[in-house]
């Protein structure tokens, strides 16, 4: 490693808490925990969020104590973002004179049941399912508290990565001895959940596998940064083997988003190989004296691709990948989630200037139903997250999200355009944004605590590896 890259890494690792005191470790274990076994549902009503939405609470307490001005202006833009959108969800569940509430799109139907009821003069919410929407803005409380607790606590961007992994190792485990207990498995951890299928920590096995895709990425970056000192001897040796575990619970994985996903994660992991190869070479030019693994790193990679291009051959070739399998033999168009799309498209159409309120998708989704579309299995979301949102939060949401769009894309630009930016850690950047985002156009994994809370660490982490990019600039 260069000495360049050597000091950015230092930067980035600037005044975070390397040894903090055991009771904060105690509130980032039982966080962490809390997340892994009670956050892994996308549903309003599992007995799970009764439990981990007064955990969330708690944690703010400490984490309140802890937080410094200085810490929220690292990232005032994400607090900002996050702050106003707990506020517009507040904002829907003020109730509204009657003659301003009937004027609104969507509710004549009510206000007639309104009139015949003798109740015309009610004052309601812009949200059309109060209870649903007093629900969202309760389920808040994690992606605040994970946001407090980064901001406070100092996790360091390391921190953040093997937290990811490491419930990703627990997802994978709970998944593969779900398959060999069958779908009356006790470690199914949600009552209504994809039995049968390796789920995981998730209800969802189209959750569990993109996490898992997520992760397998994370094990890269983290393996990449090996070399850099003060790094433990353990995870040299522990990456490679956590990556085929966790690739092994994604291959016996129903989920085609789950297999896409992993496959450009595979293309994202070699170009970042690849790349830190060359920094490598470009670095032992300066520094000849590099050790023996420095040297043979890029003979080391090449046989890890083939073993793990072996493994998914035979994975392929003995019929184990359902995903696989799935994709062959169905045609996209007869999914259920292009045949929402209408639907979709007639709730936006009506809905998009304020939005139905969040949380009453399924709620306003039987008014719009049509008769094609009654089955056993019903609509619970909109199966795209984008959707969903503009459908639940209007324009006030859609400004709020495209802020964020804005806030992503200058940070990845402000890091390309410096010479003191790996280019491996930039792909790392680009490629767990892309997958967060396909995931989210075809389902709706942002809709679970876990997502909720890996993204914002994964975004303040990315805001910390800007600031410590242009420090080093204007530095240098």
């Amino acid at each position: 490693m260069s000495s360049t890259e050597q000091s950015n890494w230092r930067l980035a690792n600037a005044g975070v808490r390397t040894t903090a005191p055991h009771l904060w470790w105690l509130w980032i274990g039982l966080f962490v925990a809390a997340l892994a076994l009670l956050g892994g549902s996308s549903r309003p009503d599992p007995i799970q969020n009764a439990l981990l939405r007064p955990l969330s609470a708690l944690i703010l307490i400490p984490a309140l104590y802890h937080l410094r001005l200085a810490d929220l202006r690292r990232v005032k833009a994400l607090g900002t973002l996050l702050g106003l959108m707990v506020a517009w969800m507040i904002i829907q569940l003020v109730p509204l004179p009657p003659a301003l509430w009937q004027a609104l799109p969507g509710r004549g139907v009510i206000a007639e049941l309104d009139a015949l009821a003798g109740i015309e003069a009610a004052w309601r919410p812009l949200s059309l399912a109060p209870f649903r929407g007093l629900n969202s803005v309760l389920g808040m409380l994690i992606p605040v508290a994970a946001l407090l607790l980064a901001l406070s606590m100092k996790l360091s961007a390391r921190l953040v990565l093997l937290i990811i992994v490491a419930v990703a190792l627990a997802n994978a485990t709970f998944g593969l001895l779900q398959v060999i207990g069958g779908p009356r498995s006790p470690l199914y951890l949600f009552a209504i959940t994809s039995r049968g299928a390796p789920a995981g920590i998730f209800a969802n096995e189209n959750h569990s596998a993109v996490f898992s895709a997520l992760a397998l990425l994370t094990i890269v970056r983290l393996s990449i940064e090996t070399s850099v000192s003060h790094n433990p001897g353990w995870l040299r040796l522990a990456a490679a083997p956590a990556f085929m575990f966790i690739l092994l619970a994604v291959m016996v994985t129903g989920s085609r988003a789950g297999y896409a996903a992993t496959l450009a994660v595979l293309i994202a992991a070699g170009a970042m190989v690849f790349l830190k190869s060359r920094e490598k070479v470009a670095s032992t030019r300066h520094h000849p004296g590099g050790n023996a693994l420095h040297k043979h790193s890029g003979l080391i990679a090449l046989a890890f691709a083939a073993v793990l291009a072996l493994v998914v051959m035979m994975f392929v070739w003995l019929e184990r990948t359902p995903a696989l399998q799935d994709i062959m033999a169905r045609s996209s168009f007869e999914d259920l989630r292009w045949s929402l799309w209408p639907v979709i498209a007639a709730m936006i159409g009506d809905h998009w200037l304020l939005g139905t309120g969040f949380g009453s998708f399924d709620a306003v989704y039987l008014f719009y139903e049509p008769v094609t579309l009654l089955l056993p299995r019903y609509v619970n979301h909109a199966h795209n997250d984008f959707a969903q949102l503009v459908i639940e939060g209007g324009l006030p949401a859609m400004v709020l999200f495209l802020a964020l769009c804005v806030w992503l894309l200058s940070a990845l630009w402000t890091m390309a355009r410096q010479a003191t930016m790996p280019a491996s850690y930039l792909t790392f950047w680009m490629a767990s944004i892309a997958i967060i985002v396909a995931a989210s156009l075809v389902d709706y994994p942002m809709r679970t605590p876990i997502f909720q809370a890996v993204f914002i660490w994964l975004m303040v982490s990315l805001a910390r590896e800007k600031a410590c990019v242009i420090s080093k600039h204007q530095s240098a």
